[in-house]
């Protein structure tokens, strides 16, 4: 019996080895935040490497005003003139956020997002507002019109500024889908990590406004010790109902990660706050990820395996204008490599324009332990090129292409662990066949030794008789 349990163990102990791995979830659990809610997301790909009730609904106080300032650099110039009105600068709460503007004062685009990013004006996101869309409700439409184009499903907002309102609420993870958006754009990038900003003299103010950023852990403040040397960027959030709001952008290892964390503690409560949640959470992400550029592994994976069939002569891998986002990235866990990740293909039946103009004819995704990791659109590097429709059939095409991508690949891990499988239980019902025979055998030996003792005791027993 101590031979058979040997070999079970065996046998457990090759299944486990064989067995695929699974993402080191540790470390993650042991993080202790003040945070109700914190999200980790890689920039470049989207991928979620730390999350904590991120679906919870929040209300964000300031931070909203990253979608603020989105929805503003997407439906305006830099250059543009705001003239800010009486009502955007006197309708205020009393200890509002602002930079003293008066009315008639004049600032460019701009001056009016350094504003609002830096000090977090909330006059600035008034006549920011009423510029753009004539009053603050339109804006504020325009506002929930892009969190939907973002994939956000609990956010609402009610006003441009973040102030407390019962149907003014928002997500961890919808706020990193937005604030994921708004660091693409190089405008909002410059002004969320630019430490201090003077606006010259205006038609108003003689001395201009000198400007800082609030963000601590970009520039010294009340809390010298939260400084983060990977810091580039965010946006602080704060009111009473709300409690402490926080985005962050790092940058780390050709790695840029956000952080946004919800309803989490004051810096001057102690150990647990704001800025300590954040640094765990950027620390996190960078210790145990690293990234990987996908742009020329996507192209090469496009042309070879699915894009150019039999269908599609116009277009072939020589003379293909077909490419992915140039800073399209991959993020996994240390140690793990690209050749890890499973690729996934999805082409449009019709292109897409994307607002920068683009034809976008399908998007090209990466996942590993079933979690997306990385995605990037597959698009024209000229836009004035005709799309697919215009050089092809493009059903014969479509139809061809998913049958190619649906075509599953020989599973060679799968059919290797079944065989080493099937091996092992061959050789433990072998085992136990050689020990049963070999048992039957030693019982059949005595069976035959005992008859045999049997014959000679009656044997001796009549010689016995007969020599009476």
């Amino acid at each position: 019996m101590k031979k058979i349990t040997g070999m079970k163990i065996f046998i457990l102990l090759l299944l486990g080895f064989l067995a695929p791995g699974f993402a080191d979830t540790v470390e993650a659990k042991k993080l202790t935040l003040s945070a109700d809610s914190a999200i980790v997301m890689d920039v470049d790909s989207g991928a979620i490497l730390y999350e904590k009730n991120i679906d919870k609904k929040q209300y964000p106080a300031s931070i909203t005003k990253i979608m603020t300032s989105l929805v503003a650099i997407e439906n305006s110039s830099m250059s543009e003139t705001v003239t800010y009105s009486k009502s955007a600068v006197l309708n205020l709460e009393s200890g509002a956020s602002n930079i003293n503007l008066v009315p008639g004062e004049k600032l460019s685009m701009e001056e009016s997002l350094y504003a609002i990013l830096l000090m977090s004006a909330n006059e600035a996101c008034n006549g920011v507002a009423e510029h753009i869309a004539g009053s603050i409700d339109n804006y504020v439409n325009l506002m929930n019109q892009r969190a939907k184009e973002l994939g956000c499903t609990g956010t609402h907002f009610a006003n441009t500024n973040g102030l407390w309102m019962k149907d003014h609420y928002t997500t961890a993870h919808d706020m990193a889908l937005i604030s994921r958006e708004a660091y693409k754009n190089p405008d909002f990038a410059k002004i969320t990590g630019t430490k201090r900003y003077n606006i010259p003299k205006t038609n108003k103010a003689k001395n201009g406004h000198s400007l800082h950023n609030h963000h601590g852990m970009l520039l010294a403040g009340n809390f010298p010790q939260y400084v983060y040397e990977y810091c580039v960027g965010g946006k602080t959030g704060y009111t009473l109902k709300c409690r402490y709001t926080l985005v962050t952008y790092a940058k780390k290892d050709g790695m840029t990660l956000l952080s946004v964390i919800m309803r989490a503690d004051s810096p001057w409560s102690g150990d647990l706050n704001e800025y300590t949640d954040t640094i765990k959470l950027l620390n996190y992400g960078f210790n145990n990820y690293a990234h990987h550029d996908i742009k020329n592994d996507s192209i090469q994976h496009i042309n070879s395996n699915y894009l150019f069939t039999r269908f599609s002569p116009f277009y072939n891998s020589a003379t293909s204008s077909i490419t992915v986002d140039e800073n399209a990235g991959v993020i996994l866990p240390k140690g793990i490599g690209l050749d890890k990740a499973q690729k996934k293909i999805e082409y449009f039946s019709n292109p897409q324009t994307s607002r920068d103009g683009r034809k976008i004819i399908g998007k090209i995704s990466y996942t590993y332990q079933n979690k997306v990791v990385g995605e990037a659109d597959i698009y024209f590097k000229d836009s004035g090129l005709p799309t697919l429709n215009d050089s092809i059939n493009m059903s014969e095409w479509f139809d061809d292409a998913v049958e190619k991508i649906n075509k599953k690949p020989f599973p060679w891990k799968k059919t290797i662990l079944l065989s080493i499988l099937v091996m092992a239980i061959g050789l433990l019902l072998f085992y136990l066949f050689q020990r049963i025979r070999s048992e039957r055998e030693i019982r059949s030996r005595r069976n035959r030794h005992k008859r045999t003792n049997r014959r000679q005791r009656r044997a001796e027993r009549g010689m016995y008789i007969n020599r009476k």
